[in-house]
């Protein structure tokens, strides 16, 4: 069965993918990669690019399109689809979130040293950045598809990643989807 992982921006979700690929052995497809390489071939920042998808959902219904497909065309194999919305268009999946507070979310974004990141001069620009691009995604969502990505009942598992290593995070991610396996039998 796939997984499906979102969560806040920050949050480890990417990381805790990773780690699950590592460790045994699934492919991952990270959308928000795609969506960040589309916003720097346009010159955008990740903020930016949020808000211009607000008044052309064509990149969104491009990638949700093929997240959907995939999600059908890679149905049974050891996938994890690495998306803000892939929980809702690949339903028979584990659909894990990854919470995480705002002041830690802030934190990590200006301890980051990822490469490519953006800049800002201080945490309080940072954190407006990041809040103002978390209301952006929660609005768009709700727009196109009627779906409120906050709503934690949408997802089979939800982990608070703050203060906590990824390797446990993804641990614990594994644990409960053996035990969500274990569930449908």
């Amino acid at each position: 069965m796939n997984i499906t992982i979102t969560g806040k921006p920050c949050s480890g979700k990417s990381t805790i993918a990773k780690l699950l690929v590592e460790k045994h052995g699934f492919r991952r497809i990270g959308v928000g990669d795609i969506f960040k390489e589309e916003a720097n071939r346009r010159g955008m920042s990740s903020e930016e690019f949020n808000a211009f998808c607000m008044n052309d959902p064509s990149f969104d219904f491009f990638i949700d399109e093929q997240t959907a497909k995939l999600g059908k065309e890679l149905k049974g194999q050891k996938i994890i689809f690495d998306s803000r919305l892939a929980w809702h268009f690949v339903p028979q999946s584990f659909k894990v979130f990854v919470d995480l507070n705002e002041d830690e979310m802030v934190s990590r974004l200006v301890e980051s040293d990822r490469e490519g990141k953006e800049k800002y001069e201080t945490f309080e620009d940072a954190r407006k950045t990041l809040v103002n691009r978390r209301r952006l995604e929660v609005e768009r969502y709700k727009q196109l598809y009627k779906v409120d990505i906050d709503d934690k009942s949408n997802y089979d598992f939800v982990i608070d990643s703050s203060h906590r290593p990824p390797e446990e995070l993804a641990e614990e991610v594994w644990q409960e989807y053996q035990n969500f396996l274990k569930s449908l039998k």
